[in-house]
């Protein structure tokens, strides 16, 4: 029977920086993916440039902050992460429209901050939280997450609608402030280690055991699916219902649903039951995706989405719950735990940059009606990665 869990004041902190970060994410990832479609002429193409070049920065950055990582603590690269938003933020304001012609120094901006703050808080969650107890804590966070997607979403939706992206920008420097003072309260990162990061010995570790092959396998499939579903949503969204306010609306309401979903996973999810809870997530998967594809008009679109809300944020967090517990298990070292999500990050980037690629060769030579037919390919990836994951996650202990 399992010990009754509290949780820290740090694990209170990473929640709160996680959903904090999510209005951030909202905003760059979501909103600002509207102002680029609204200004660019071709919207598809700009979108794709953009979001490549924010993975190439958060997959390089992985790998530049790694060293730092392991030699001065975690929290201090965590802390930075603040700088690259801030100046990303300054340049919103200052360029105003002409945002679209910089957007790849933006995405590069944005993915070097994105590196800054997953890697730490990545390997922070793997230190602090309790394996046996690794479940109910992605449902906590999760469903907390969500929470802050109710509200925040159609805010910001109606802000930009009636104001403008540079006024929001506004907004989220004072919020940067919040996070800044509650840096102070983290404990600090234990001594750091004098070794280097050790690429090669991990490679050589990866190697070894099959579970770890198979969690990066996985990785790579679903950088692909949901790195670009996270993209396709809101464009879609735009598309098919024209304004921010809407899409802010949209937003909060499956907000909702996730929440729930969130919360029964982390009350009632076990270990024994993944396999089961991931068929069911197929089922739905293709049958959401299958009939916005050949039908593609609102209703099934508003179907698509429930489908992302549960079917495909529950698949997340079984993956999440599974990725956090093997960087604890035995066949991991401590000495390596760092590398391990360096390459996870990689695997994530390798299938992102491939489905970018393609949706870049989308935006060039075909458009939204090639778009949903992509969606296809995606679906494919996301229903490999959850069988890859049905098979592999009864293997993964400290459930």
């Amino acid at each position: 029977m399992l010990k009754k869990y509290k949780l820290t004041r740090d694990l209170y902190l990473m929640i709160t920086f996680s959903g904090l970060r999510n209005i951030s994410d909202l905003f760059f990832g979501t909103f600002f993916i509207s102002y680029i479609m609204q200004l660019a002429t071709n919207e598809i193409l700009a979108v794709s440039t953009y979001k490549l070049f924010e993975f190439t920065a958060t997959a390089a950055g992985f790998f530049l902050f790694a060293n730092w990582c392991k030699k001065y603590g975690k929290v201090s690269v965590f802390a930075l992460n603040l700088v690259p938003k801030v100046l990303l933020l300054m340049a919103i304001i200052l360029l105003g429209d002409n945002v679209v012609n910089y957007i790849m120094s933006l995405g590069l901006l944005y993915g070097i901050g994105a590196a800054m703050y997953h890697l730490p808080m990545n390997s922070m969650t793997g230190e602090k939280v309790p394996a046996h107890m690794m479940g109910r804590y992605i449902g906590i966070k999760s469903a907390i997450i969500y929470t802050v997607k109710i509200l925040a979403p159609i805010i910001l939706g109606l802000f930009i609608t009636v104001g403008s992206y540079t006024e929001m920008a506004y907004v989220l420097l004072g919020l940067t402030v919040v996070e800044l003072v509650l840096m102070c309260f983290f404990t600090k990162s234990r001594h750091g280690q004098s070794a280097p990061a050790d690429f090669a010995g991990f490679f050589r570790c990866m190697l070894r055991f099959p579970i770890i092959r198979g969690m990066f396998m996985i990785e790579s499939l679903r950088g692909f699916a949901i790195g670009l579903m996270d993209t396709i949503v809101p464009m879609y969204t735009v598309y098919m219902f024209h304004t921010d306010l809407n899409l802010g609306i949209f937003t909060t309401i499956f907000s909702m649903i996730s929440i729930v979903c969130a919360w029964l996973f982390g009350k009632y999810a076990r270990r024994e039951m993944y396999p089961k809870i991931l068929g069911a997530c197929m089922a739905m998967i293709l049958i959401g995706v299958g009939l916005f594809v050949t039908w593609t008009v609102p209703a099934t679109f508003v179907l698509y989405n429930f489908v992302y809300a549960t079917a495909i944020k529950t698949f997340s967090q079984i993956n999440d719950v599974n990725t956090f517990n093997v960087s604890k298990s035995k066949c991991m070292s401590k000495n390596h735990q760092i590398e391990y999500f360096v390459f996870r990050d990689f695997a994530l980037f390798i299938g992102r940059w491939i489905g970018f690629v393609g949706l870049m060769y989308i935006g060039v030579f075909g458009g939204y009606e090639w778009l949903r037919w992509y969606l296809l390919i995606i679906t494919a990836a996301l229903i490999m990665s959850c069988i890859f994951l049905a098979k592999l996650a009864p293997h993964v202990r400290n459930r």
